[in-house]
């Protein structure tokens, strides 16, 4: 009996003095956690809002601001509010763009293709027309500068577009600006990087350069030649001239010489010939002594006849043989 007794205390101290302690302490944490969740599914839920309510446009963007699909307004740079699930932005850059057409193939005014590269830049003037009323702009923009880079190279030959670059500048540039405010934009700078024939054209005009070269040589080589003949046939005009003028001079001189000394001759034959007209006979012999004298010495004698006095002499003209 004293043993069981004495177990019943025992018992008693191995059961929990307050169990209902232990449950209000599971309680008050069970609440506490409940209260820190809806908290911060709160605050998740408020800064979501905010977020999508609060948005900001920096200084190289504009916003377009959509109200159920249809436009607002034109957002500039700052934080802005919009009514979250019913506001629409849009951001669109405004600062300046690169463009580049690379290698083009345009058909010259004189039926010559060429590869044509440009490169062109832009910046946005109207968000609105960029952006709402032209689908896909970049693309669009980049296929009008190739169609009027085309229509600027189609009406030049092939020597302007490879020379004359600067001025196809300004008519590109002239012919995008007509179309520009149509898409919202500004064009900025235009500038060809290249224009070259393709290969088999490039190893024509490389041929045909030859050609005319050769053909500059050779007549640079033809003219010099024609100038060198000339010198010669001056040259030997020149001498044939004063060879001419020589012989001519001599025959002149040999010719008065000869004048001179028949004249001469002549003088001392008509004064023998009145000398011994007066002596008869023997001046008729002493005269045929000397004509056949004369006729040894001389192969060509011009006899004429002529008087002395009242006797009928002959008339001696000599003269040598050249």
């Amino acid at each position: 009996m004293s043993q069981t007794l004495s177990s019943v205390p025992q018992e008693s101290q191995l059961r929990p003095a307050n169990p209902r302690g232990g449950l209000d302490l599971l309680d008050r944490l069970f609440r506490i956690s409940t209260v820190l969740l809806a908290t911060f599914i709160a605050m998740g839920v408020l800064f979501v809002i905010g977020r999508s309510a609060i948005y900001k446009i920096h200084e190289y963007e504009r916003g377009l601001h959509l109200r159920g699909g249809r436009f607002v307004s034109v957002d500039g740079p700052g934080w802005h509010v919009q009514v979250p699930l019913v506001d629409t932005v849009i951001i669109v850059t405004v600062n300046e763009r690169l463009g580049y057409v690379e290698r083009v193939a345009a058909m010259t005014s004189d039926d010559v293709t060429m590869d044509v590269s440009l490169q062109y830049t832009y910046r946005v003037t109207d968000p609105k027309t960029f952006a709402l009323q032209v689908d896909d702009p970049e693309r669009i923009i980049f296929e009008f500068v190739q169609g009027k880079l085309r229509d600027v190279v189609n009406s030049k030959d092939m020597t302007e577009v490879m020379h004359s670059r600067a001025e196809m500048n300004r008519e590109v540039m002239a012919a995008l600006q007509e179309k520009a405010s149509g898409y919202g934009v500004e064009f900025v700078t235009v500038q060809i990087q290249g224009a070259s024939p393709p290969e088999e054209v490039v190893t024509a005009i490389k041929d045909r350069m030859v050609a005319v070269q050769r053909q500059e040589q050779a007549q640079a080589e033809a003219a010099q030649r024609r100038t060198l003949a000339d010198a010669d046939y001056y040259a030997a005009q020149k001498s044939a001239d004063g060879n001419a003028y020589e012989i001519t001079k001599l025959a002149q001189a040999d010719a008065e010489r000869i004048t001179l000394t028949s004249e001469a001759e002549q003088v001392a034959i008509r004064a023998m010939l009145n000398e011994l007209g007066g002596r008869g006979d023997l001046g008729e012999a002493y005269l045929q002594l000397l004509i056949v004298q004369q006729l040894k010495e001389n192969s060509k004698w011009i006899i004429s006849g002529g008087q002395a006095g009242d006797m009928v002499v002959p008339k001696i003209e000599l003269s040598e043989t050249p």
